[in-house]
């Protein structure tokens, strides 16, 4: 029988016969007498043949001798087609001699079809060793292969006896080490040695390969020109059936350029990691990939922090991070480099000025691949410039601005004055007596007197203003944002105020007083060198006029400031002498028709000017703070002669500033005053601005629930000339609003002041508050405030402020309005 690998699968067979008979006999045999089904074609011309041929077939059967077709013809084309193609000659004409010729031409057998009996043995024959052929040829093809790739290897090949003696290298070696396979083949890979193993180096790899395993490993070998270089070294043994080997095959791959280059790149590491500068490189997007330990330490980083989730934001102030977003990264992705300083941002939040440069590496492509930088710390050197700018800004002995800054100092606050339409002033000092200071006590004694002058008017000064000493025993002084030329009287007073102590001076005190000259802008020059010279001026005319005096460059304001002083001088006094009296205008309810309450207003009974009305004095109370103790004494005042004047079932309005409103002692102030004066509830009204009570509406509206708390009424004053937020306006606890008088004097001949005034009404009454209108002097004003239903008026009209006693005489005429 047959014997085949897969004995279920039909002999597929192609039979060359011109006979069909014959043919069946051919199948009858095989199927018969070997056991298994067949697959099978019968051809009888070339045409056919090739055509059958397109399939696949495990044996080719030919009749020899055909009228159509020749069995050599057919041999020929089988073996164009498939080498490997069993082929028998099956004939009862074939003789020896062609059967040889047959076997020669690629035939592998012949049978007689009258001896059919030799057709099964040799048909398995033949399907063995056509398996053995395939298998064979396929083995060479694969040796050829492998030899090609060998020889066309990239990597060098030494194929050595067991012993090391060479009997093959391949071109990749001869390229590598310069030796010719001739000058290699019969010698040992010893002839690459370099020096740089040692014995027990070459022991090792002996003894790995002796043992069956494959070494790997590094060697440093000597090219023929004496050349060294790094080579990646495979040795695999192989090994027979019994496990003896054979042969020793060496791979090595040249890796001297990548070893030089990761040598290069450690050494650039060292070199890196030892800079003392900041080296980072970055993705694209400007996360960090790689930093320097000087990086961690300059960033305060903890080496065991994961740095990729540190990006620019992190590692800059924001101000720094939108830089080079927005500027430094795209001039870099456009030329490659930019450079410039900047300020990184440590953990500690603490910003160190560094010198940066930043890199962007483009790929083949033209596309940025990373970025990298460099920072230097430039804290020593920004320390040492700021150093030397203040050593040329400032004055060494005193630390104060020197005449260079005074002027940039100057230009500055002139420069802001033109766009918020204040006032600048400029002061020169000159102390008195100074050379008699220096000259008798000495020059040091003197330097330490200047320094103890300049720390004292600094701390009198507002933070904003600047002092210089502008050489010598001069100082200057520019103060600027004054809303009235006036206000530099305050400054004035303040430096003359610090110097009321005696200076000390060793083991003695000394009092220190000033010349000084005073120029204003405008009005005295609107650029700084005119300034400063005319400030000088004003000094010369003030020491010509003998010690502690003052002079404005402007002959005017000198007869002003003049009369500022003795009013403020009058003020201080005037609260200790009693000269305040309070005068009361009366308030008529337009229901009735009679007066129920009244507004207390401040008089000065001054002993040369007469009685001063509150605009000729008030501004100068809040401008040297006197407003407090005077607000506290009308308070008081007012609520006793109430009290005196026994006007049951009214009540008192007294006016508030914004001092005595932001004194945390008003609440116990007025809780005082009423408790002293017996007050009873609702029958004390506090008015306030609408300013006064919109600087802080939060804290607002607590101090007010506290006053309504005790009883006080509270009313807004001169409504609809201040800044007010209806939001908040309906959110304070309130109970009046009074209508100023500018928009009450012309309401009946002015439409727009009319509605203002009819608005204000019609608002007050929306909020639940009693509307008061102030500035009443006309009947034609009463009466429309009585058509409009205005709850009080209070004006010339009904009466002009009054003393107590006056008041109490008008109240007892029972007058009805």
């Amino acid at each position: 029988m047959l014997k085949r690998v897969d004995s279920a699968q039909p002999l597929r067979t192609l039979i060359v016969e011109d006979s069909e008979d014959d043919t069946l006999l051919l199948v009858d045999q095989l199927e018969l007498e070997g056991g298994r089904s067949v697959d099978w074609q019968r051809v009888e011309t070339e045409p056919a043949l090739t055509e059958a041929l397109k399939q696949q077939w495990d044996i080719v059967l030919s009749d020899y001798t055909m009228p159509h077709f020749s069995g050599m013809r057919a041999l020929e084309v089988v073996r164009q087609h498939d080498l490997d193609l069993p082929f028998i000659f099956v004939s009862g004409t074939i003789g020896e001699n062609t059967a040889v010729q047959a076997m020669k031409s690629g035939a592998q057998d012949y049978v007689m079809k009258d001896n059919l009996a030799r057709l099964v043995p040799a048909v398995e024959r033949e399907l063995e060793e056509a398996k053995l052929r395939r298998e064979r040829r396929q083995t060479e093809e694969m040796l050829r292969k492998l030899s090609l790739a060998v020889e066309q290897a990239a990597d060098s090949v030494i194929i050595t006896d067991p012993r090391g003696r060479i009997e093959y290298v391949n071109p990749a070696f001869e390229r590598l080490t310069g030796y010719a396979r001739d000058e290699a083949v019969g010698g040992k890979p010893s002839l690459l040695k370099s020096g740089r193993h040692d014995k027990a180096f070459y022991q090792v790899i002996w003894q790995t390969v002796l043992k069956g395993e494959i070494f790997r490993g590094t060697l440093v070998n000597r090219k023929k020109n004496g050349e060294l270089f790094y080579e990646e070294k495979v040795i695999t043994p192989l090994t027979d059936d019994h496990g003896r080997i054979t042969h020793l095959v060496s791979t090595g791959r040249d890796i001297t350029a990548r070893v030089k280059a990761e040598e290069a790149r450690a050494q650039l590491v060292t070199i890196l990691e030892a800079t003392t500068d900041l080296v980072a490189i970055l993705d694209p997007a400007g996360c960090l990939r790689y930093l320097n330990n000087a990086g961690y330490r300059l960033l305060g980083l903890d080496p065991k922090v994961d740095i990729s989730k540190f990006c620019l934001r992190e590692l800059f102030p924001e101000r720094i991070a939108h830089l080079l977003q927005n500027e430094a990264l795209p001039i870099a992705h456009r030329v490659g480099t930019w450079s410039g300083e900047t300020a990184l941002r440590r953990m500690d939040e603490i910003e160190v000025p560094v010198s940066q440069v930043l890199l962007a590496h483009h790929d083949a492509s033209g596309k940025v691949e990373y970025l990298s930088t460099i920072a230097r710390d430039i804290s020593e050197r920004k320390r040492f410039e700021a150093e030397l700018q203040h050593q040329a800004t400032h004055d060494l002995l005193t630390g104060l601005p020197n005449r260079f800054l005074l002027m940039d100092r100057l230009a500055a606050e002139l420069e802001r004055a033109r766009s918020t339409d204040r006032f600048v002033a400029v002061l020169f000092l000159d102390i008195d007596n100074f050379k008699r200071i220096n000259d008798s006590m000495g020059h040091a004694v003197g330097d330490a007197l200047l320094q103890q002058i300049s720390d004292r008017m600094q701390a009198a000064l507002r933070p904003n203003d600047t002092i210089a000493r502008h050489g010598g025993d001069e100082f200057a002084v520019v103060a600027g944002d004054l809303p009235r030329s006036e206000n530099i009287l305050d400054v004035l007073r303040k430096i003359y105020a610090a110097f009321e102590r005696p200076m000390s001076l060793g083991a003695q005190e000394t009092y220190i007083t000033f010349c000084t000259g005073i120029a204003i802008y405008p009005h005295d020059g609107i650029d700084a060198e005119d300034l400063l010279r005319n400030a000088g001026t004003a000094m010369y005319q003030a020491i010509a006029a003998g010690h502690n005096q003052y002079r404005f460059y402007a002959p005017d304001m000198n007869t002003r400031s003049h009369e500022l002083l003795t009013l403020e001088t009058d003020l201080r006094l005037a609260l200790k002498r009693n000269e305040f009296v309070v005068y009361y205008q009366p308030q008529v309810d337009l229901g009735t028709g009679h007066i129920v309450a009244m507004e207390g207003l401040i008089r000065w009974r001054h002993p040369q000017r007469g009685l001063v009305s509150p605009a000729g004095f008030v501004s100068m109370l809040e401008e040297s703070g006197l407003i407090m103790p005077v607000g506290e004494w009308v308070l008081s005042q007012a609520c006793a002669e109430f009290r005196e004047m026994g006007l049951h079932g009214m009540r008192i309005s007294v006016n508030v500033s914004a001092s005595q409103f932001n004194d945390p002692e008003l609440l116990h102030t007025v809780c005082r005053i009423m408790k002293q004066e017996c007050i009873p509830p609702n029958a004390l009204e506090l008015e306030m601005t609408e300013n006064i009570i919109m600087q802080d509406p939060a804290a607002t509206i607590e101090i007010l629930k506290k006053l309504r708390a005790l009883g006080i009424r509270i009313a807004i004053d001169d409504f609809g000339t201040g800044y007010s937020s209806l939001s908040y306006l309906k959110r304070f606890p309130l109970d009046a609003l009074k209508i100023d008088q500018s928009f009450v004097r012309d309401l009946t001949l002015d439409t727009n002041d009319a509605a203002i005034v009819e608005a204000s009404i019609t608002l007050g009454k929306k909020l639940g508050l009693e509307v008061i209108a102030e500035g009443v002097e006309t009947k034609e004003q009463f009466d429309f405030l009585r058509a409009h239903d205005c709850d009080l008026v209070q004006g010339y009209y009904v009466s002009r402020p009054l003393r107590n006693t006056d008041l109490v005489d008008l109240l007892r005429e029972g007058r009805h309005w």
